[in-house]
C-alpha cells in the first residue's frame, strides 16, 4: 500500500463524519464505510458467520441466515468478554476487506470512515487521520433529529466515545463541522490540496 494514500476519517456521534465522506464521494474519491461494510460482512462472510456462531451460538442467525442484530447488541453491551470476541472477529474481517478494497482503487487518496478507527487499529493502516468534530450542542441536535434519541442518552454516548480520540496519532488533522457547508468545503479543499 505504500505509494498509495489511505486517509482515516473519524469522530464521535453527530460530529459530521458522514457529511465529510459524502462530500469526498461527490468529488470522486473512494470512501470505505466501516459500519456498512461490517454489517455486510456479518451477513455474507463465511468466516465471520462461523466465528459469530461459535461465540454466540447458532441461534444468533435465523434459519434463513439473518443475523439477530438486536440479540447480538444486547449481549455485546452486557458482557465485556463477548464484546471483545465479536470485535476481534469483525474488526479482523473489516481490516482484511479494507486492504483488499484499497488495493483495487484507481484514485488516491482513498478514505476509510470509522467512529472507532483507533480501537479497531485501522489508524495503523492510515497515512493520515482526519478527526471530524462539531460543537456538542450541534452534535446533540443532529443525533436527536437523525436517531430520535433523548439528550441524556446522546450525552452518554458522546462521553463514552471521548477516550477513542485521545488514542489517535498526534499527526491527526482536524475538520470542524459546525453546520456551515461552505466552511466545511473549504477545510476539505485545503486538506486535499497536497494530493493534487
Amino acid at each position: 500500500m505504500r505509494g498509495k494514500r489511505l486517509i482515516g476519517i473519524t469522530g464521535g456521534i453527530g460530529a459530521g463524519k458522514s457529511v465529510v465522506s459524502r462530500i469526498l464521494r461527490h468529488r470522486g474519491y473512494p470512501v470505505y464505510d466501516c459500519d456498512s461494510e461490517a454489517k455486510r460482512l456479518m451477513d455474507t462472510d463465511a468466516e465471520v458467520i462461523s466465528g459469530l456462531k461459535s461465540l454466540l451460538g447458532d441461534s444468533i442467525y435465523s434459519a434463513d441466515g439473518k443475523l439477530d442484530r438486536g440479540e447480538m447488541s444486547r449481549r455485546l453491551f452486557s458482557d465485556d468478554e463477548i464484546r471483545r470476541g465479536v470485535n476481534g472477529i469483525v474488526h479482523s474481517a473489516v481490516r482484511r476487506d479494507l486492504m483488499r478494497w484499497t488495493g483495487m482503487q484507481q484514485r488516491y487518496p482513498a478514505f476509510v470512515e470509522s467512529a472507532i478507527l483507533s480501537t479497531s487499529r485501522l489508524d495503523e493502516d492510515c497515512d493520515e487521520v482526519w478527526l471530524v468534530d462539531a460543537p456538542e450542542d450541534v452534535r446533540i441536535r443532529r443525533v436527536k433529529e437523525r436517531n430520535g434519541l433523548e439528550e441524556g442518552a446522546i450525552r452518554r454516548r458522546i462521553a463514552s466515545q471521548s477516550q477513542e480520540f485521545g488514542q489517535l496519532p498526534k499527526e491527526r488533522l482536524s475538520v470542524l463541522d459546525n453546520g456551515g457547508e461552505v466552511s466545511l468545503l473549504r477545510q476539505i479543499d485545503s486538506l486535499l490540496e497536497k494530493y493534487k
